[in-house]
């Protein structure tokens, strides 16, 4: 058995069900999980799909902006 040393003024909870809402790690959406192991990588629909399937997934690219010189 666990046994946790917690502060007094602090109470200590086991979550027993999902929670309503998640934030993904990769885009950073809000999402409700579906399964266990959605809910364990923390993916939203998305980013899970093309997680299992990486073969179908489109490549990506961020390009940085970088502001123009004035010439004289």
């Amino acid at each position: 058995m666990i046994e946790l040393e917690v502060h007094p003024g602090i109470h200590v909870q086991e979550q027993l069900q999902r929670p309503d809402y998640s934030t993904c790690r990769e885009c950073h959406r809000s999402f409700h999980a579906k399964s266990e192991d959605q809910l364990c990588v923390e993916l939203c629909d998305t980013c899970f799909e093309a997680f299992r399937h990486p073969e179908d997934a489109v490549p990506t690219v961020h390009v940085k902006v970088l502001p123009r010189r004035l010439r004289r």
